[in-house]
């Protein structure tokens, strides 16, 4: 049986465990005087004894610190399974984290995922993952306004915010995918991927294939994409925010580059091609990629993109949890919002082009290509994926372009309407589904 209650705890120094429950829930739920109290991935044996009030909240008295430390929860689910007597509550959720909280430019979307937990029937926490490479768990929970560490129970679900690479490479982080996996914790979006790894997967699928701007690895490459094309872009195959981004034009006055994160000036000419790759070598000293530019619409100007959220459900299948389009800031060439682009609903942004009609079947043709892109790099890249952030251009005649997925998109990119943001609901709806899905084995 599965309810919703609220739940409180305090530490006492008996030694004992008493979970207090109300006389309704007791008959209810044919809860058993010794039964296990699961929480997340921790456990405690516990008495269950029965109190006469007209409320639903459930009281553990307890001497175990960890138990104790829980805050006030106002919603939260359990499961009942009598023949193993075991109370499963849940779902139980943490998001990793490597910054300090203080600074950490997602508070509001921390706060937003709080709420709603609380809302729906859940516990959100964050977790650093110095504290997670460890034998404990503490983690910062919301007290009023403030997020306060406390001890936490190990949780059914993490989603993976750490934001670099160079975190993912490092031993604390191997422990911790080595930890979840011991403790049989979901953990999704468990890396970056690569710009050419992305490619060299979708690129292989025929329905992709043809939305695929050319692509190839490496500056050697630059010389011959640039006599082919004109005009091309090149990529750190590890940037991310669009940055480490150039865009090299061949002219008769030479070759014409624009760039966002190696010279204060944005803009430089090289006489020839000996000039150009000289100063290439001396910015890229890691992996790039060479891409062909296809012309896509602009807006007075400016490059217009479409980014589209993608989430996996409780079923393991995927869905487009949102869309926004983006319109880049004056001088710049990208349009992300972390470069100063600004944002506007999808359809707006293409009926400057195109019909309502033209539109329509332009804005679906755009979704069915990044569900079939992401459900084709889940399966086919290593380790776990749950959300992608994908972006996609459109040239004049209204042909759709993939041209890239993020599996750490930004949580600035949706269109604020005073709601709760999709990828918030999207992320509950997934852990509550592996939650149920557990509870039904009680493990």
């Amino acid at each position: 049986m599965k309810i919703k209650c609220s739940f409180i705890s305090r530490l006492n120094n008996n030694g004992y465990h008493h979970l207090y429950v109300p006389e309704k829930m007791m008959d209810r739920l044919s809860l058993n005087r010794h039964m296990t109290l699961k929480c997340g991935n921790s456990m405690l044996e516990v008495t269950c004894l029965e109190t006469k009030t007209d409320s639903l909240q459930i009281m553990l008295d307890t001497a175990d610190s960890l138990f104790a430390a829980l805050p006030m929860i106002e919603n939260i689910w359990i499961v009942i399974d009598a023949r193993k007597a075991c109370i499963h509550m849940g779902p139980v959720v943490a998001l990793l984290i490597n910054q300090s909280i203080q600074s950490h430019s997602l508070k509001e979307y921390f706060t937003e995922c709080q709420s709603w937990f609380q809302r729906k029937g859940g516990f959100f926490y964050l977790l650093p993952l110095s504290s997670f490479v460890g034998k404990g768990a503490e983690g910062y929970i919301q007290s009023g306004n403030e997020w306060e560490t406390s001890k936490v129970p190990l949780p059914h679900v993490i989603y993976n915010r750490c934001h670099s690479r160079k975190i993912e490479r490092s031993p604390s982080f191997q422990s911790a995918l080595t930890r979840s996996l011991d403790q049989d914790i979901q953990l999704f979006n468990s890396r970056f991927l690569a710009k050419d790894e992305v490619y060299n997967v979708l690129k292989n699928s025929p329905v992709l294939s043809p939305h695929l701007p050319n692509t190839e690895r490496g500056l050697n490459s630059l010389e011959e994409m640039l006599t082919k094309y004109q005009d091309v872009f090149v990529k750190g195959i590890h940037g991310s925010k669009g940055r480490y981004i150039m865009r090299i034009r061949k002219k008769d006055s030479g070759f014409h580059m624009r760039q966002n994160s190696f010279s204060p000036e944005m803009k430089l000419t090289f006489p020839n091609y000996s000039s150009l790759h000289k100063q290439l070598h001396s910015w890229c000293r890691s992996a790039y990629l060479v891409q062909e530019t296809i012309p896509f619409l602009t807006v007075d100007e400016q490059p217009l993109d479409f980014r589209f959220l993608c989430h996996q459900n409780g079923n393991g299948k995927w869905d487009l949890i949102s869309s926004v389009a983006r319109i880049a800031a004056r001088e710049q060439f990208v349009a992300n919002v972390d470069q100063g682009g600004r944002i506007e609903k999808p359809h707006l942004a293409l009926q400057r082009f195109f019909s309502s009609q033209k539109s329509r079947e332009i804005l679906t043709e755009m979704k069915e290509l990044c569900i079939v892109s992401s459900r084709l790099l889940s399966d086919s890249v290593e380790g776990y994926f749950g959300e992608f952030g994908i972006d996609v251009g459109i040239d004049e005649s209204g042909k759709p372009w993939l041209i890239e997925i993020n599996s750490k998109p930004s949580k600035r990119t949706y269109l604020e309407n005073g709601r709760v943001r999709p990828s918030v609901k999207a992320l509950y709806e997934y852990s509550f589904a592996k939650w149920t899905e557990e509870g039904g084995s009680l493990r």
